[in-house]
C-alpha cells in the first residue's frame, strides 16, 4: 500500500486505531492523509506520526473532499481508503479519491451501501468496496495490541475514556 485516506479518522476511536494500523502498514515510503470537519486532533495525530497530512472538510461534499485529498498526496489517488464516518453521505467522498483497482472500506453502519455502489457505477469508479459488519474476530487483542505498540495512543485512550 502506497497511500491511504481515512476520513474523519482523527475524531473516533476506531479511527485513530485505522490511522495507526495503516500507517504501520504503510511503512516509511506509504502515506496516510486524514481529514475531519473539525481539527482538534490534528496535532497530536502529526506529531505521533499517525498520519502524513490532515485536512478539514465536510464529508458530505465529495468534490471538496476530492480535491483536498489529492492536494494532500501529491495529486496522486490512493490505494486504500477506510471510512469511519458517522455521518451518513460521505460514501463519494470515499470513492473518488481512490484509484482504479484500490479499495473502500466503509467501516462505517451510517454507510448507505446502495449509494455506495451506485455512486461508483456513475462516476466509472472500479474500486472494491468492503462493508465491514462491526466485528472482526480478533478485533479486541488487535486494539490492545496497538495500545500497547502507541504509548501515545494509549495515554490518549486512558485519558479520555477510563
Amino acid at each position: 500500500m502506497k497511500a491511504a485516506f481515512t476520513p474523519n479518522c482523527p475524531d473516533g476511536k476506531s479511527g485513530k486505531l485505522c490511522a495507526y494500523e495503516a500507517k504501520k502498514r504503510a511503512g516509511t515510503t506509504g502515506r496516510v492523509v486524514g481529514c475531519s470537519d473539525r481539527d482538534s486532533y490534528k496535532d497530536f495525530m502529526l506529531e505521533n506520526k499517525l498520519l502524513d497530512a490532515f485536512f478539514t472538510c465536510d464529508a458530505r461534499n465529495p468534490i471538496e473532499v476530492l480535491e483536498k485529498a489529492l492536494a494532500a498526496n501529491d495529486g496522486k489517488e490512493y490505494d486504500l481508503c477506510i471510512c469511519v464516518v458517522n455521518i451518513s453521505g460521505a460514501e463519494m467522498s470515499c470513492i473518488l479519491p481512490v484509484k482504479n483497482g484500490g479499495m473502500v472500506y466503509f467501516f462505517s453502519m451510517a454507510t448507505s451501501f446502495t449509494k455506495a455502489a451506485l455512486g461508483a457505477e456513475g462516476v466509472g469508479k472500479d474500486v472494491t468496496m468492503i462493508v465491514g459488519n462491526g466485528y472482526t474476530e480478533g478485533h479486541a487483542e488487535m486494539a490492545l495490541a496497538v495500545l500497547r505498540e502507541c504509548p501515545a495512543l494509549k495515554e490518549l485512550y486512558e485519558a479520555e475514556f477510563a
